[in-house]
């Protein structure tokens, strides 16, 4: 919205009382702002009020209100250090890891909840405190925040704001790489449950409207996450200053090697699983969201299996979009209704009782199906199906249970920045994607994150609710990966200008991985699923 603006005033004034706290942040003029923002100069300005049905919001709300949590922790047990991390149902989880082996109980998660919601109520103000770097690295000694006093180390800025907040003559500092809201008065919507051997806290998402999502126990997906967190920690490659620790000690081939061979294990592990079925395996459905690896995937299973006597044809869903001539007008390309369902099926069917059938090619430039090659599996020979919409019930629905073996894959970091700043798994493929848009597409970030709000949309609305479908959850995630990628996607996101909306994204990227340190792209095998996404991959077709 246009409007005329005295100098001094701030944004918090133009908000109306009625609508006290309902907005999170501001838009001037294109570029977020903290609603403590200070119009310097009469003039006409543009002013957009974000709530939390915007993604911008969210974000800020997720770090405040991990900053809320961590002050209560803080003030309750002194001594005690915990983690957070990004989990199952869009929730943060919170574990303890100092002292060794304290046990979180419903006691424990009772008290911390009702403190946080005292120190809400309390509506208390967070202050940003511009301080030297030397400050910071001092105040966090004096608070005991070991993790970030090590991150500090990498931090090359002279000065950096921190975040203050003074309750009953307890201060606390922290700094979450994000903005914050302006008082904790502003944080009333959030759910804090038990969770062994943790808890879980529950805030509003944007997807959601700008409500707190229905809490879902995803078992599988929930299993994976818990292996990779134990691999991590194992590995000490939990944190960005135990991955460069890691680099300095053993090299960043060494570093890469480690991840590889972690990858390839999980890829034996699968192909054994489906050579040693029981009944033999006719589709192999994989699945997952966008710049999760799912091509390059798909070729290095196909090759396991075939080191196992096997001889499995690769077959993308993407080839059975419908033609843009007849697809129904106003259709979601992302939606399961612009893949021709019936033909795909009646193929696979086809195929599996030892007919040939002319495979399509789907024609993305001209967006019409193109005549492909013709197949005829032997017996017993399985297909590999890739593509978004290959957990849904309604592919390959004839085709018996037993026949099937569902892969969902995609990364999933049990990462942290510090202790209270966890690595977001959105914020990995996201990155990906901009690295592969830049490298093999020549697109530039600003539109890689421009359009990511679809991305994601669809993403919602197909991908995840198929994901708990899956007979095995793949994790693709490499701790080394933000390494490779950081010089491809760095320097593009720093030349993003200040005034456009996409700008809020890219401060927040630039934000975390400038902590890593670089590896050689050189070190890293051609056919990793790494090169899907910075280019150099051995297999032609991935995307």
């Amino acid at each position: 919205m246009k409007m005329q603006i005295k100098a001094n005033t701030t944004i918090l004034s133009l908000i109306k009382a009625d609508e006290d706290k309902k907005y999170i942040c501001a838009k001037v003029n294109g570029e977020l702002k903290e609603l403590s923002y200070v119009f310097n100069y009469d003039g006409e300005y543009d002013v957009e009020l974000l709530d939390l049905t915007r993604v911008e919001a969210t974000k800020i709300y997720s770090a405040s209100i991990r900053y809320v949590v961590g002050m209560a922790i803080k003030m309750l047990y002194p001594n005690l250090e915990v983690k957070l991390f990004f989990n199952i149902s869009r929730s943060i989880f919170c574990k303890a890891i100092s002292p060794k082996n304290y046990i979180i109980t419903p006691n424990f998660v009772s008290k911390v909840a009702a403190k946080v919601q005292e120190i809400i109520d309390a509506d208390i103000p967070i202050t940003p405190q511009l301080v030297t770097r030397e400050n910071a690295l001092d105040i966090f000694k004096n608070i005991g925040f070991k993790d970030k006093v090590q991150i500090f180390k990498f931090q090359k800025d002279p000065f950096v704001y921190l975040y203050k907040t003074n309750y009953k003559d307890f201060e606390y500092y922290d700094f979450l790489y994000s903005r914050m809201v302006l008082s904790t008065g502003y944080l009333k919507k959030f759910k804090i449950k038990y969770y062994a051997p943790g808890f879980v806290i529950q805030i509003p998402r944007a997807e959601c409207k700008g409500e707190i999502p229905e809490f879902v126990d995803e078992t599988k997906f929930a299993e994976a996450l818990k292996t990779t967190s134990l691999w991590q920690d194992k590995n000490h490659l939990d944190t960005v200053i135990n991955i460069n620790r890691f680099i300095k000690n053993y090299s960043s081939l060494g570093l890469i090697s480690v991840c590889e061979a972690r990858i390839n294990n999980s890829l034996a592990r699968v192909a054994n699983i489906i050579a040693d079925a029981l009944s033999p395996i006719r589709l192999i459905c994989i699945a997952g969201p966008s710049s999760s690896g799912k091509t390059s995937f798909s070729n290095r299973l196909m090759y396991e299996l075939m080191s196992r006597g096997m001889r499995p044809i690769r077959i993308s869903m993407d080839d059975y979009f419908i033609p843009e001539d007849i697809l129904p007008p106003g259709t979601d390309f992302e939606c399961v209704d612009a893949v021709d369902i019936p033909l795909f099926n009646d193929q696979m069917d086809a195929l599996i009782r030892g007919e040939t059938v002319t495979l399509p090619i789907f024609d993305f430039k001209s967006r019409k199906r193109l005549e492909g090659k013709k197949v005829t599996l032997m017996t017993n020979q399985p297909i590999i199906i890739e593509g978004i919409h290959a957990l849904n019930s309604v592919t390959c629905s004839n085709i018996l249970s037993t026949h099937k073996f569902k892969i969902y894959i995609a990364p999933q970091p049990q990462l942290n920045i510090d202790d209270h700043s966890p690595f977001s798994m959105t914020d990995m493929r996201l990155l990906r994607r901009m690295a592969r848009d830049a490298r093999t597409r020549n697109v530039d970030p600003l539109v890689s994150i421009r359009n990511w709000p679809g991305v994601r949309n669809g993403e919602f609305k197909y991908i995840y609710p198929t994901q708990e479908n899956a007979d095995y959850v793949f994790d693709s995630f490499m701790p080394y990966e933000l390494c490779a990628i950081r010089n491809i996607v760095l320097p593009k996101l720093e030349k993003i200008p200040v005034d456009v909306p996409e700008r809020f994204m890219a401060e927040r990227l630039i934000n975390t991985v400038k902590y890593f340190l670089p590896v050689d792209l050189d070190d890293i095998p051609c056919n990793s699923l790494m090169r899907e996404f910075i280019g150099g991959s051995a297999f032609k077709d991935a995307r």
